[in-house]
């Protein structure tokens, strides 16, 4: 289903515009400032009084808990949301299909390798390079690696886009083994590595700082400067690649490309704050829903991404068991998102 779109005249060149996704977007941003400061004053203050802190009139011990301790924390969550639901939007639109996300993919699984071989390392062995070289790059490594892996074991000679199952399937095998080596990683790991290890590896934002911020941040920066170079041969890629070709896109840059920006993004959200699960899954879906646009958009996607992580950490934090990690919440909505949306799949290709 398909919104009215308008042409923008400026100077030379013509641009597309959707009402109505131009709406929800501006909604979307809204919508999760309005979640930052609510999640900024959970537990602490009003937040009135935390957008006064914000402003400069907050005193010593205010400035100290906003901005050293909840602040990290809050853009954590939105830029890491933002991210993990760009890259599921990009994955989907490029394989045409919404089960073809980072988490099915094993992309999440295999930048959880990175960072837990980073995190429970010893200063001697194979590992310790993974220590040396830090969490962020270390996760951008394990997902690249097996991003790799998995399109080498799913092409095919004289396809630019493989079979779709056998993406899937292939990930989804590649999901398992990835668990299977963090399991056997945190087994040999030390009590306490192992058992940092373990909480971050649900998707957790507790003890989450400053030194983050910088790996979701320029996740999404990249994100969004893909998204903007290639919107619309992206666009008309979602279309199918004999259409794509007909009307002059070179397929091979598109999908290489976007799979490439996919597995970056996904990889440097996954190092902060964890695989969080189902939201590159569920939010590119909601987005498709609300804008009622032919395919997913990244933007508004990430938005929507945005908001679900930062609503799940404000309901950890105020109305759940302390400590509890966000992936949890996502988990619990996303479970049945995918039942959803495998058999309403199913229902389609049966007609």
């Amino acid at each position: 289903m398909t919104t009215r779109t308008r042409a923008l005249d400026i100077g030379p060149t013509s641009w597309v515009v959707r009402p109505r996704l131009a709406i929800c977007t501006g909604i979307g941003v809204v919508t999760t400032l309005l979640l930052m400061v609510v999640g900024l004053s959970v537990g602490f203050t009003t937040p009135v009084d935390t957008a006064r802190i914000l402003l400069g009139g907050g005193r010593v011990a205010e400035n100290i808990v906003v901005f050293d301790d909840l602040l990290p924390r809050v853009l954590i969550a939105a830029f890491a949301g933002f991210g993990l639901a760009l890259s599921g939007c990009l994955t989907q639109v490029i394989t045409r299909n919404p089960l073809a996300t980072p988490d099915l993919l094993g992309i999440t699984s295999g930048a959880s390798v990175g960072v837990v071989l980073a995190v429970t390392s010893t200063s001697t062995g194979f590992g310790s390079v993974f220590a040396s070289i830090g969490v962020p790059t270390s996760a951008l490594l394990g997902g690249l690696a097996t991003a790799f892996l998995m399109y080498l074991l799913a092409w095919s000679r004289g396809q630019v886009v493989t079979s779709t199952l056998r993406l899937i399937l292939i990930g989804v095998g590649m999901t398992w083994m990835m668990q299977a080596v963090v399991g056997y990683l945190l087994s040999r790991a030390d009590v306490h590595d192992s058992s940092t290890a373990q909480r971050w590896i649900v998707g957790s934002l507790g003890g989450t700082g400053w030194s983050s911020v910088a790996p979701v941040m320029i996740a999404a920066a990249i994100g969004l400067a893909w998204t903007a170079i290639i919107a619309r041969p992206l666009t008309v890629s979602g279309l199918g690649p004999d259409v794509a070709r007909g009307l002059g896109v070179r397929l091979g840059v598109v999908t290489y490309g976007t799979l490439l920006v996919a597995v970056v993004v996904a990889s440097l959200a996954v190092s902060a704050a964890g695989p969080i699960a189902f939201v590159g899954l569920v939010a590119p879906q909601i987005a498709l829903r609300l804008a009622k646009t032919a395919q997913p958009t990244p933007v508004f996607s990430g938005l929507i991404g945005a908001a679900m992580v930062l609503l799940a950490d404000i309901v950890c934090r105020g109305a759940l068991p302390g400590g509890l990690p966000v992936g949890v919440v996502t988990a619990a909505v996303g479970g049945p998102f995918l039942i959803f949306l495998i058999v309403q799949t199913a229902r389609k290709s049966s007609v």
